[in-house]
This record gives C-alpha cells, structure tokens and sequence, in this order.
C-alpha cells in the first residue's frame, strides 16, 4: 500500500521528551521571558502595515511568534481581542484554530498506531458497524489524508434540509455575543449527529483512495475512532498524551460537554471573533455546527502554539516526521502533498556560496509544512521550512548544516477579503530571515 503498517513504525513519543525537560518548573520549553519576550520591529511593522493601515484606534488582534533554528526570535501581539471592551490581544489570549485543529486529531490518531492500539490500514467498518459496506473500503489512514471519498458533513446538513442553503454565509452576517460567553444550547449538533448523517449516505460517488478531496467529515469520524479506542473523548486523550506533556495549558477542544464556569480562562481570555463588512468588523460567532470537533474546534493561544512548533523542530531527524508528513499517495501512484493535518511542499535549487574566498554553486533541498485554519471570522496559519545543502552520495543530512524557519499566526478577524493575512504575514516574515524566493512564498495566500 502507501505507507509502512503500524508495525513498522518505532514507539517514539509524539510530544519530544528532551523540550518537556528544558524548563520543567516553570513548563516553559521555548527558554524566553514572557514578561519580556523577544520582539523584532521590522516584524511589528509587517502585522500592522497589513492589518491596520489607516492607524484605526481599534481593529482586531493578531498574535505572532516565529523560530528561527532553535531559538524564538519573536513573540507578539497586536490589536484587540475585543473591540467592544477594549480588551487587548494578550499572550494568554485564546483564539479558535479553525482547521489547524486537524493535526492534533491525526497525532491523537498516530499515538494510537505508534502504541500498536490500532492500524493505519485498519478500516472503517472495525470501530462503526452502523455504516454502509463502504466502511469495508475505507482505512485509518484515508480518513487521515482526505482520500477516504466520505461526503462533506455540512453539505448533507443543507441537502438534507436541516439548514437552508447560505446557512454560513448568515452566521457570517448576523451580528452576536457567542464568544467569549459560550452558552450552550438546548439541542446542538453534535459528531455523533454528523455520524448518522455520513451513515445515511449509501454511495460514494468514487472508491476510497483514489483521490485526494479535503474532507472534514473524515477528521470527525477520526475524533469518535479515538474515543471509541481510548474510551477518552478526543480533548481528554490529546490532554493526556500531549498537551500535558509540553505545557499546553490553554490548549482544549470545546463541545457540547465542556463546562466552564464565568470566571473560567477559557471564557475571560477568550478572543471575540469578527467579520469585515462594508468597511466594519462586526462580531460574529453562532453556528449550529460550533459543536462539532475533530476537523475543528480546537482552540489555543500563541504561547502554546509555539511550544507545539518547537517541539515539532525536536522531531526533525526523528522517525516520527516519517508518520507525520510523508506525502500520501493513492492508488494510481499520483503522489499527494499533503500529511497528518499539513499541507506539504519540497524542492531542490542552486545558490551561490562563498567558500574559502570564492563563490561555489552548491545545491540544496528544501521542505515545508504548513496549514491555514478557518471559521467564521478566524484565521490562523502555521509554517515551517528547513532547508540544507544536499549530501553527497550514501552520505545523509548534516543536522549542522540545516536552517529551519517556523511561524505562527492567529488571528480574530478577517483583514482582507483577497489575501489570506495570516498567511500573507507569514510569508513576508520568511522574507525577513530567507531571500525572496524562499519556499514559504510559493504558499497561495489567496482566499
């Protein structure tokens, strides 16, 4: 098949041990002051040329941190995480990750694999017995990469007419105060509502795993296969396994049993989300779908998000950046760029270097991982890119030799209806500390 079985992979622990155990007391691996982090003001003019050009006494937030090799070169925030009570964008601001949730549902799922509690290659039908005899086709692993064919979940809540169609496009215009106070309602939508739905699908309108198509509803399937494993729900388990692990604090998946009470972090830390309409951010944030989790719903704030970040740069010579970002392919052999939650790029190019006083042409590789995160007003993005000059023959990688570029950008609203900003901000960063055609510019930030 397309990747090696689970009982291939060594047991390697997802969260790296060595950044758990840089700065235990005060479970801070990033070894920066969060009372005076580093900032860099050409970084500082970049987010505010972008997201507030006409110097508005108010617009909202954006958090920033970026890597360079091992060290955090900048951490900051800007703007406001509620317009209406001048409440400012702070580093424990909590934002809604949008899409950038999937890749902590497929290290859930990967955990599981590397612990031998199932298989990349298991199918669907072993953990859902109510599902059509499509489920016999359908791995673990296609549900991972989008190639499982499974119908998008919100396009049956329309088809179905359990919502008019524009259903979203009204959320996005419909002024509210669903965040931060988060009221739960009488009857939400839950995943195991979108379950029944996919099971009332008979037909796929192609086999499994002969196509990539992204595909939320494979990363809620994903969600209720690990409780249905681990008999944890999905945040419980990530808690557990990860997020405790690296000095996630603030990190949870929020739905329909998450209780907090007033004074809770997750409410009074909560950014308000926004959306940009005739020139005016207006609050939104109500959907019937705020509920559902696995494609979604995780929500962070840029301190832990760099944690995440750094200790993904821990992984880089380690097996498990096999399992988590190995382009898939399908059963044609077209290859896929995408892994685990992460959309994925490499290339290989010339530059000139001096050496010993003169110039020498040498080649290089070059690799990226990256995602962008999506709902309602939010928008998130996360890249990284190393880059390192090719071994010669039989020789493997100098890790001496390899420059590695990560960053993160969260935001609450939406700045620009023809660039996606967060990206658009990530790229002119990368510029910052790489040339110009670095491999971070060939991401399309358009929206």
């Amino acid at each position: 098949m397309r990747r090696a079985m689970s009982e291939s992979v060594p047991e390697v622990p997802m969260a790296s041990r060595k950044v758990h155990r840089e700065c235990p007391e005060e479970n801070n691996p990033l070894n920066v002051d969060l009372n005076a982090p580093p900032i860099d003001p050409r970084i500082d003019k970049i987010v505010n040329d972008l997201t507030n050009p006409k110097h508005r006494d108010r617009v909202p937030g954006v958090a920033v941190v970026v890597r360079k090799d091992n060290k955090i070169v900048h951490l900051n925030c800007y703007g406001y995480a509620n317009l209406e009570t001048g409440a400012k964008t702070r580093l424990d601001t909590v934002f809604d990750l949008g899409s950038l949730s999937k890749q902590f549902t497929a290290v859930a799922v990967l955990n599981l694999v590397i612990n031998n509690k199932l298989s990349l290659q298991d199918h669907l039908s072993k953990f859902f017995k109510g599902f059509p005899r499509y489920a016999d086709s359908i791995t673990v692993e296609d549900l991972i990469h989008h190639t499982s064919a499974l119908p998008d979940y919100s396009a049956i809540f329309v088809e179905s007419r359990r919502a008019e169609k524009g259903w979203y496009e009204k959320a996005m215009a419909t002024g509210n105060d669903w965040y931060p106070q988060m009221p739960i309602g009488k009857k939400e939508i839950t995943n195991k509502d979108v379950l029944k739905w996919i099971a009332t699908q008979t037909l796929l309108p192609r086999p499994p795993d002969t196509e990539f198509e992204y595909c939320n509803s494979g990363y809620v399937v994903l969600a209720e296969l690990v409780a249905r494993v681990t008999k944890k729900r999905l945040g419980e388990y990530l808690k557990e396994v990860l997020f405790d692990g690296l000095g996630m604090e603030a990190t949870y998946v929020f739905d329909e049993t998450s209780r907090f009470s007033a004074d809770a972090r997750e409410i009074v830390n909560h950014a308000r989300c926004y959306n940009r309409m005739s020139g005016h951010f207006v609050p939104v944030g109500y959907t019937p779908l705020n509920f559902i989790t696995g494609d979604g719903n995780f929500h962070s704030t840029i301190v832990d998000l760099a944690k995440w970040e750094r200790n993904l740069h821990e992984l880089e010579f380690n097996p498990v950046r096999e399992l988590l970002w190995t382009p898939v392919k399908v059963k044609s052999r077209k290859k896929q760029n995408y892994g685990a939650g992460w959309q994925l790029l490499n290339d290989k190019y010339k530059d000139e270097v001096e050496v010993k006083g003169r110039l020498v042409t040498r080649k290089y590789e070059r690799r990226a991982e990256y995602h962008r995160g999506i709902w309602l007003g939010w928008r998130s993005f996360i890249a990284r890119a190393s880059r390192w000059p090719v071994p010669e023959a039989g020789k493997t990688i100098d890790p001496k030799t390899m420059e590695s570029l990560g960053i993160v950008v969260l935001s609450n609203a939406i700045f620009d209806h023809e660039q996606f900003t967060t990206c658009h901000i990530a790229q002119e960063i990368s510029r910052l500390y790489w040339k110009k055609d670095n491999i971070m510019n060939k991401f399309n930030c358009a929206s």
